[in-house]
């Protein structure tokens, strides 16, 4: 019950861009690793400017508005972790209760593997297979793995406005 080798190994990561005669070429091909947090694909915080080779700029886990972060993401079996505990320094919004929080962003979650389980209000439970996906709109949630095993799960942030 290791955190995935697939995430410390890390992954190819293959950029493609434009030349200078405006032709596709590839950018960049590297491997790259990650830690128990998860393992960052591709960060920008404005929106992409197609054509651009550069690589964007990107401050910080949590995007501005128009930002976009990309990643792979685990999470150890509840079995393994700590009894949580409120932390407000952790999440930019919210975090009222153990685990508990939002973000001014739509989060799109893939499943690749295994099975997690997100709570929302009221103690609402939705479990989350391999092949399934989710839109987190910003609401108040918190994740839970009841399995034995450490799903692998593609996160992709897109930096909101507050209503």
């Amino acid at each position: 019950m290791n955190f995935p080798e697939r995430l410390t190994d890390g992954v190819r990561r293959v950029t493609t861009g434009v030349d200078a005669r405006g032709k596709a070429v590839v950018i960049a091909d590297e491997r790259v690793r990650g830690d128990e947090r998860g393992l960052p694909i591709w960060s920008t915080d404005a929106p992409p400017v197609m054509g651009d080779s550069a690589p964007p700029a990107a401050q910080g886990w949590w995007p501005p508005a128009g930002g976009i972060r990309v990643t792979l993401s685990s999470r150890k079996p509840d079995a393994l972790r700590a009894a949580p505990v409120a932390s407000p320094n952790q999440w930019p919004d919210i975090n009222d209760a153990a685990g508990f929080h939002a973000s001014c962003s739509a989060d799109i979650i893939v499943v690749i593997s295994g099975r997690i389980w997100l709570e929302l209000d009221e103690g609402v439970e939705v479990e989350l297979s391999a092949g399934d996906t989710l839109i987190q709109n910003g609401t108040r949630h918190r994740w839970h793995n009841h399995g034995d095993d450490w799903p692998i799960m593609a996160v992709i942030i897109i930096g909101a406005r507050a209503a």
